[in-house]
């Protein structure tokens, strides 16, 4: 779902503003995780959050939990970077998402290679990976 489908979603008295309290159940629609205490922390001593303060708070934020998710796919990805150059060849990519944890049919597993972001050696860059995998 689209930030203006949310705001406008819990936007209950369809006053183009959010409540703190409307605020954080966007937020947390969203996917983010954020405790009362950073809500009224991003709200910033407003009342209310308007659509572009909404849409400015979630490019800048970032959960404690957000951030350790993708230390951990960083971390697990560089397992598959044999000689530490922030890139996995594309084989090891596949070989990966072919036959380990929740295993993916070779289409699913062509769709990836095909939409991942490859550097001139044909090696797909781990932070560009990252971002495509975060994106879904």
């Amino acid at each position: 779902m689209a930030a203006q489908e949310v705001f406008e979603l819990f936007d209950a008295d369809a006053d183009d503003k959010l409540s703190i309290e409307e605020f954080g159940r966007a937020l947390r629609a969203l996917g983010n995780a954020p405790t009362e205490k950073e809500v009224e922390e991003l709200a910033a001593g407003r009342e209310t959050i308007s659509y572009n303060e909404f849409k400015s708070v979630l490019s800048s934020y970032t959960s404690p939990k957000d951030s350790s998710i993708k230390q951990e796919l960083r971390e697990s990805l560089s397992v598959f970077d044999r000689e530490n150059s922030g890139n996995v060849p594309e084989a090891e990519l596949r070989f990966v998402l072919s036959n380990m944890g929740e295993i993916l049919s070779d289409t699913e597993v062509d769709q990836i290679i095909k939409d991942a972001p490859k550097n001139k050696d044909g090696e797909i860059p781990i932070e560009s990976l990252l971002k495509m995998i975060l994106s879904m």
